[in-house]
């Protein structure tokens, strides 16, 4: 009886530890640095950058996914690497010149510029930053960090249905 009920409650502590493990993990997820202007409701034609391939089609699904009620074209990602440099995706900015070509050879109304930290850097914490920029004024017109210990597909639909929340005034 002894030897039952000390193993009860050795599984009891282990659940609820778990359980609070857990529950800590949940409580540290964070969006933060949200805004959307109104003009990215009409930009329709987009393309991703900063991310690897895989994680750009997440994102894109994601995207296409939230945004189900609008028409959304997506550039294909070798193809911008032929207009964009090594040396503008280092410095995480694109310049005037470079975001005009874009726009000129591929139509692109918007460019979603990402950056994820996967927690291997030292930071802890799993991190997605996106910034939108109308590809013809330089502007930003959006923008989101997510914070978690979850993985990129968390990360990318957290943002993105952040960003639709906003931009529809729900958030």
């Amino acid at each position: 009886m002894k030897i039952r009920t000390r193993f009860l409650c050795s599984i009891s502590t282990f659940f609820v530890i778990v359980g609070l493990v857990f529950s800590a993990g949940c409580a540290r997820r964070k969006t933060e640095a949200l805004f959307t202007k109104p003009e990215l409701i009409n930009h329709s034609r987009l393309a991703v950058i900063g991310l690897t391939p895989e994680q750009e089609q997440i994102f894109m699904a994601h995207y296409i996914k939230t945004f189900h009620g609008q028409v959304i074209t997506f550039v294909e990602r070798n193809r911008l690497h032929e207009v964009i440099s090594e040396q503008d995706l280092l410095k995480g900015r694109l310049n005037e010149k470079t975001r005009a070509r874009i726009k000129e050879i591929f139509g692109v109304e918007a460019l979603i510029m990402c950056t994820y930290y996967d927690g291997s850097e030292g930071i802890g914490r799993k991190k997605l930053l996106v910034r939108i920029v109308d590809s013809a004024t330089g502007a930003i017109v959006g923008s989101v960090i997510t914070q978690a210990g979850d993985n990129f597909g968390y990360h990318s639909e957290t943002a993105v249905k952040a960003l639709k929340a906003d931009l529809l005034g729900g958030s």
